[in-house]
């Protein structure tokens, strides 16, 4: 596949009307200079998305979403950058050259792709041959339909060392990129290769874009030296922590219906999607992940868990429930009959009754405290604690302020303990997933998580439009909103005093890395100059967010920045940034305070410590006295 160069995209950009193509999408009405729509991103009920055609931009005002017309068509329809670039080129009548890729890895990931793809086809022909009889009937026994086997893509894998390496070998690839591939395994200690997938009834795994990158395996004998499944390697191709089993099948239904079935195995996700649950997805072989989460909420914010209903079924549920819930999913859990699993459920009571389960599933709190006290531990005061604790523990880790309180209300309620002390407990809890957070998660341009941080100084609520609600400590904000400028001569004074790690706030640190990366490239910065589909969903929002704000001066914009009518911005920069070190130096005056408190603080490390509190009170002095005189 060729690469697209910055010209087509930058022409394509520009050519594009963003108004005609989400027209395509949404019925839009134009209100002004601008236009107004229901918001395709969730169950919009009033038109909350506008759409601004002078920036190019949209932005939901009640889900947060937001970006431009490549990052409009990626949300909706799944698609890559470059397929989003292309399909969209192809509209407006630009051609998009096809040129040699200029990556090596690029190319060899394409060939890979290929290799994994030509394998799935004769792993299909098989199964209708003589040889692959077991596994058809094996299918079949299932449940599986003919339709269905086809459009999952159903094969087998003859029980042989080589047919494999010998078919694909014949069609000109090397065994080495077979290897690297996964679907041939170099031997141990001699020359040679054999083939990885072998007497053995396949499901191809693809991407929600429909590339074909892998397989799950199922062995059709009773050997007990061979495991039941296995399933491809990770590769160049392959990452199981970013591939769900059937989303290529689930998306659009996803999106529709708004909610993702989580079930276990892949047999589960195909009797689901033949009945018409066709919102069912699995993981490939691992447990839910961060990046499933990520990967989900393209779609949706919702999904419904429906694990085995045995115990490593509920350990799972429970693993999951805290992953998806940290990445802003709301999680549901329904349940079954012991003894059922999603597949032989469905197959004995249907699908209305399996509807109804999901219809009837309960918010995660309340499995989670039905399986606690299933397993006794709220027989006692000391373990109910525990429990307690732990029940908050998960509640911490939910990125929206509001639903955090509401559930810990719950909890105060059930289990009749005052509000104040579960608040007090969910305080704890909260800055303990957020260090955790901070520790798992390193800080990068892309893909970074946005901690929830408590700011100790003057904070600035932003809410607008019903996105979960973000706190800024003000200085911070007004000096973001002073950089936007793009001033040359002020982000040469600004950068001369600050940097990027000097931001508290995870959003804006990474908002001026971003401006910063700018300046230091081309010697400026505009916010038009963004390129919004590079940029990861918290990201994107909030600069989408910041533009329209900026444009139509809302009430929040005035609250946040009542000193940017002062006409001098360098005379704002120098207080904000004298107002950060301070709240920098109070930061640490309080956690030297703390660690007088510790009662194995030996003689020389209280020396230390009283010594760095006299330091930090005369660097707060001083810098009290600066700010009060700006």
């Amino acid at each position: 596949m060729s690469q697209i160069t910055d010209e087509i995209i930058d022409r394509v950009k520009s050519e594009a009307n963003i108004v005609d193509v989400i027209s395509d999408y949404v019925r839009l009405r134009k209100t002004g200079k601008n236009w107004t729509g229901l918001c395709p991103f969730h169950d919009d009920k009033r038109p909350s998305m506008h759409v601004e055609p002078v920036k190019g931009i949209f932005k939901c005002f009640s889900c947060g979403e937001g970006g431009n017309v490549f990052t409009f068509l990626m949300k909706r329809n799944g698609w890559t950058f470059p397929e989003t670039v292309r399909n969209l080129a192809g509209q407006l009548g630009i051609e998009v050259p096809e040129e040699k890729v200029q990556s090596k890895e690029q190319g060899e990931r394409e060939r890979l792709v290929a290799a994994t793809k030509d394998a799935a086809r004769r792993f299909h022909q098989v199964l209708r041959s003589d040889e692959g009889e077991n596994a058809l009937a094996y299918f079949r026994g299932r449940g599986f339909s003919d339709e269905t086997i086809n459009r999952f893509g159903l094969g087998y894998a003859p029980d042989s060392w080589d047919w494999l390496l010998g078919e694909l070998s014949g069609s000109g690839y090397e065994p080495e990129e077979l290897e690297k591939a996964g679907l041939i395994i170099k031997r141990s200690g001699k020359a040679g290769y054999y083939d990885r997938f072998r007497g053995r009834a396949l499901f191809p795994i693809f991407e929600a874009t429909g590339r074909l990158v892998g397989f799950g395996a199922r062995r059709m004998n009773d050997d007990p030296d061979q495991p039941k499944y296995i399933n491809s390697p990770e590769s160049p191709i392959y990452n199981k922590s970013r591939v769900l089993y059937g989303l290529f099948q689930a998306k659009e239904s996803i999106r529709k219906e708004d909610y993702a079935l989580f079930v276990e195995g892949y047999a589960d996700v195909i009797s689901l999607h033949q009945e018409g649950i066709t919102t069912a997805v699995a993981t490939c072989g691992t447990a839910i992940a961060r990046e499933h989460a990520s990967l989900i909420s393209r779609y949706t914010n919702h999904a419904v868990l429906i694990f085995d209903s045995d115990e490593a079924g509920e350990r799972a549920t429970e693993r999951g429930i805290d992953v998806l819930i940290a990445g802003g999913i709301d999680v549901s859990v329904a349940r079954l009959p012991d003894g059922e699993d999603p597949d032989t459920f469905i197959r004995t009571y249907g699908a209305d009754e399996f509807r109804n389960r999901i219809k009837d599933a309960r918010p995660f709190l309340d499995f989670l405290a039905r399986i606690k006290k299933n397993r006794g531990d709220f027989d006692s005061p000391d373990r109910q604690a525990d429990a307690i604790r732990s029940l908050v523990a998960s509640i911490a880790l939910i990125p929206d302020k509001l639903r955090r309180e509401l559930f810990v209300n719950k909890i105060a309620t059930d289990y009749h303990i005052s509000e104040g002390l579960m608040f007090r407990e969910l305080e704890r809890a909260t800055g303990e997933a957020s260090r955790m957070s901070q520790r798992a998660t390193p800080r990068s341009p892309e893909g970074a998580k946005v901690e929830a941080e408590t700011p100790t100084t003057e904070i600035v609520k932003f809410s607008k439009g019903g996105v979960a609600e973000m706190e800024f400590p003000s200085a911070e904000l007004r000096l973001v909103q002073v950089l936007s400028s793009g001033d040359r001569q002020l982000l040469e004074a600004i950068f001369a005093h600050i940097e990027p790690d000097n931001f508290r706030h995870p959003l804006l640190r990474r908002y001026v890395d971003l401006i910063l990366a700018y300046y230091v490239n081309q010697s400026s910065f505009a916010l038009d100059d963004i390129a919004l589909e590079e940029l990861d969903d918290p990201l994107r929002n909030f600069i989408t967010s910041f533009a329209v704000e900026r444009e139509t001066l809302s009430d929040w914009w005035h609250s946040a920045e009542p000193e940017l009518r002062d006409p001098d911005p360098f005379k704002i920069a120098r207080d904000c940034i004298a107002r950060m070190h301070q709240e920098a130096l109070e930061a640490e005056y309080a956690d030297q305070q703390k660690k007088l408190l510790d009662p194995e603080l030996s003689e020389e490390d209280l020396e230390q410590v009283l010594k760095r509190i006299q330091e930090l009170n005369n660097e707060l002095h001083k810098l009290q006295s600066l700010v009060s005189s700006v």
